[in-house]
């Protein structure tokens, strides 16, 4: 979906929209969208220069990093954002310099927005690092792979730190002599 800046009025824009499940090119390794992404958002202008505030709501089904079962949980995120048209640089290989409030600006062509990659790009800055089923979650035992939040595992864990495992084989060769 793009908005063309040309058609825009002097109030705000409002819109709703409902992205069907397949729609949004959602790429993640880790997850996918299980519910249909709604977006609601109003647009300002002051001639090119745009302002968005607004939700993203939709449900991510991931898998736990911990435990490795599957789980599906509602994600919702609200923005605000500025978008300036793109400037025009005389010679693309030249490096610009970046100024601290230059961070929280993003750029469009001057023609149209692309409110479908503004919507996926706020899911995407949203979303955890690593997915977890819940904080409490115990993960799976790194010696059997027994999942450690249905109970204790039978085997036999030594607390030893890696990096005194070759002062404790010394210990064994002096114990030995």
């Amino acid at each position: 979906m793009f908005i063309e800046i040309e058609d825009l009025k002097q109030e705000p824009l409002h819109v709703h929209h409902v992205y069907p499940i397949g729609e949004i090119q959602f790429l993640h390794e880790d997850a996918v969208l299980s519910q249909p992404v709604r977006t609601d958002f109003v647009l300002t202008h002051k001639d090119r220069d745009l302002r968005i505030g607004g939700t993203v709501e939709t449900a991510i089904r991931f898998k736990c990093s911990r435990c490795v079962k599957e789980y599906s949980r509602p994600f919702s995120t609200s923005f605000d954002l500025c978008y300036l048209p793109q400037p025009d640089w005389k010679n693309r290989d030249d490096e610009i310099e970046l100024k601290y409030e230059d961070m929280e600006v993003g750029y469009y062509d001057g023609i149209h927005l692309d409110v479908d990659l503004m919507v996926l790009e706020q899911i995407e800055l949203a979303m955890p690092m690593k997915f977890v089923c819940r904080e409490e979650c115990k993960g799976l035992c790194y010696v059997c792979g027994a999942d450690l939040n249905e109970g204790t595992c039978p085997c036999k864990k030594e607390d030893t730190d890696s990096r005194l495992a070759v002062l404790l084989e010394f210990r064994k060769k002096m114990d030995k002599s």
